[in-house]
């Protein structure tokens, strides 16, 4: 699967009063990871495409108001579509592209892959940034770039905000509060997946995400403690012990791993 992202072909798309041949490969990617994911036909990566055209004509119709790019964005996408937010849920429908599109209602990590997908489609720099347990995007604006908070309506809130509400523990930790390349993005989504199928004791599956992501994020620590918890559960004690310590080398104040790493030690002894 790896193989498919970001390999995207030619999506006619009709935007700015002109039709034009546009590579989405980010966008094709994220519909690839679903249909994977999902273990589903592929979605027609076409019809995703021309709905955000859709979307993104909107935009541009705001934009020419004189207002900002994100402020554009946040009318269309929370106001006229009434997009929402899902803070309770963890399901992957609200993660997904494709179902967020149909429900109109996303998680931060599905509500920012939405932004990022329209900027792609825009022609406009929207970069992803995550924090311990979050994901928002930013936004340039030509001068500066701006934080779009999207479990806010994307209420522009301050970096210092973000260092408060979800502390980074200990120092290093490289996967936070930086731009992510599209890859790394990618591998956000599928660790989201491993998560879900561990809640659903699909063990293997989850150890197959939890592998997918570390190899499109490898700074992504929590992916490599997630696999090793994955793989201790099923009882391969190296990959356990690798996953472990590659989450160490990424950052070593991950919360919960030393305890984990203590336990797999434990447990190594008594297999011997």
């Amino acid at each position: 699967m790896i193989t498919r992202l970001l390999a995207a072909g030619l999506v006619a798309l009709v935007l700015a009063g002109g039709r034009e041949e546009c590579r989405l490969p980010f966008t094709e990617a994220l519909v690839a990871l679903e249909s994977d994911a999902e273990s589903s036909p592929p979605a027609a990566s076409a019809t995703v495409a021309r709905r955000l055209v859709d979307m993104a004509k909107r935009v541009q119709a705001v934009k020419k108001d004189g207002v900002s790019r994100a402020d554009a964005l946040n009318r269309v996408v929370f106001g006229a579509l009434g997009f929402a937010r899902e803070v309770d849920d963890p399901d992957l429908r609200f993660v997904f592209l494709s179902s967020v599109l149909d429900s109109r209602r996303g998680s931060c990590v599905g509500l920012g892959t939405l932004y990022l997908a329209l900027g792609e489609v825009l022609g406009w720099r929207v970069e992803g940034v995550m924090m311990p347990g979050h994901f928002y995007v930013r936004v340039d604006e030509g001068e500066r770039l701006r934080n779009v908070e999207l479990l806010r309506r994307g209420e522009e809130m301050p970096d210092a905000w973000y260092a408060q509400r979800f502390a980074v523990a200990g120092p290093g930790a490289p996967e936070y509060g930086r731009a992510l390349s599209p890859r790394e993005v990618l591998g956000i989504v599928e660790y989201d997946v491993g998560k879900a199928r561990l809640r659903q004791s699909r063990w293997s599956e989850a150890r197959r995400a939890f592998r997918v992501a570390t190899s499109l994020f490898p700074a992504l620590s929590e992916a490599h403690a997630s696999l090793g918890a994955t793989a201790q559960l099923l009882g391969s004690l190296d990959e356990a012990w690798a996953g472990y310590r590659a989450a160490l080398r990424e950052n070593p104040a991950l919360p919960g791993l030393a305890r984990n790493l203590e336990l797999l030690r434990e447990e190594r002894e008594r297999t011997r």
